[in-house]
C-alpha cells in the first residue's frame, strides 16, 4: 500500500509540473501570409534601393573628402608662393643704390667727384639676357596647376560609381524586359482572342449523324 501511495504522489508531481508549463497559442493571419508571399520582389526592390542609397551617401562623403584634401593641398602650394614671394621683396630691399659727391674747389674751377656704388644680390642681374630668358621659360612651363579643374576621382569613387552605374543599368535592363513581357501577353492575348472568336463564327466539322439527317430531309423535299 504504501508503495502504491508513492507511486501516486510521483504520478500528481509530473503532471502538476506539466499544467505549469506555459501554452503557446499560434495565430495565423491569412493577409499577413499572402503578404509574406507575395511580397518577396517588393522586399528585392526595397532592399536594392537602400543599397543605392547608401552607395551615393558614401559617393558624396568621398567626393566631400576629396575636396577637403585638394583645398588643403591648394592652401599649402598657395602659402609656398607667397613665402617665395616675400623672399623675393626681401632681396629687392636688400639691393641698395647709393651716391657720394666730393667737391674740389681751385682757383679757376670746381671739381665735384661723385661715387656711385650699385649693389644688386638679384639672381637676374648676374646672369646673362639669353639666360634670363630660358629661365622665365622655365617658370611659365612650372606654373601652378589648376587643380579645382581636375575631376575629383580617386579608386574608391570610381569604384562606387561603377558599381551604381551597373546597378542602374541593371534597373533599366528590368524595366525594358518588363515592358518587353507585357507587349508579348497582350499580343497573345489578342491573338487567343481573335481565334476563339473565329472559332465561334466558323462553323464545326458536322457529324454522320447530323450529314445523314440532312441528305434525309433534302430526299423527302425532292418527294
Amino acid at each position: 500500500m504504501a508503495k502504491n501511495s508513492k507511486l501516486k504522489q510521483k504520478t500528481n508531481g509530473k503532471s502538476g509540473a506539466k499544467q505549469k508549463q506555459r501554452k503557446c497559442v499560434l495565430m495565423f493571419d491569412d493577409k499577413d501570409r499572402q503578404d509574406f508571399l507575395t511580397g518577396f520582389h517588393k522586399r528585392k526592390l526595397e532592399r536594392r534601393r537602400a543599397a543605392l542609397e547608401e552607395m551615393r551617401n558614401k559617393l558624396k562623403e568621398e567626393q566631400k573628402r576629396v575636396r577637403e584634401e585638394r583645398h588643403k593641398e591648394y592652401l599649402k602650394q598657395l602659402q609656398e608662393r607667397r613665402e617665395a614671394l616675400d623672399e623675393a621683396d626681401e632681396l629687392e630691399d636688400v639691393i641698395t643704390a647709393t651716391t657720394e659727391s666730393i667737391q674740389y674747389d681751385h682757383p679757376n674751377h670746381t671739381v665735384t667727384v661723385t661715387t656711385i656704388s650699385d649693389l644688386d644680390l638679384s639672381v637676374d642681374r648676374l646672369l646673362e639676357p639669353q639666360q634670363r630668358d630660358e629661365q622665365n621659360e622655365e617658370e611659365k612651363t612650372k606654373a601652378l596647376p589648376k587643380i579645382a579643374g581636375n575631376p575629383l576621382l580617386s579608386k574608391k569613387i570610381q569604384s562606387l560609381t561603377s558599381s551604381l552605374n551597373s546597378l542602374t543599368k541593371q534597373k533599366r535592363r528590368g524595366k525594358r524586359r518588363s515592358k518587353k513581357e507585357m507587349r508579348r501577353r497582350n499580343h497573345q492575348s489578342e491573338k487567343k482572342s481573335s481565334s476563339t472568336q473565329d472559332n465561334k463564327i466558323r462553323p464545326g466539322r458536322s457529324t454522320k449523324a447530323q450529314r445523314r439527317k440532312r441528305t434525309g430531309q433534302n430526299e423527302r423535299h425532292q418527294d
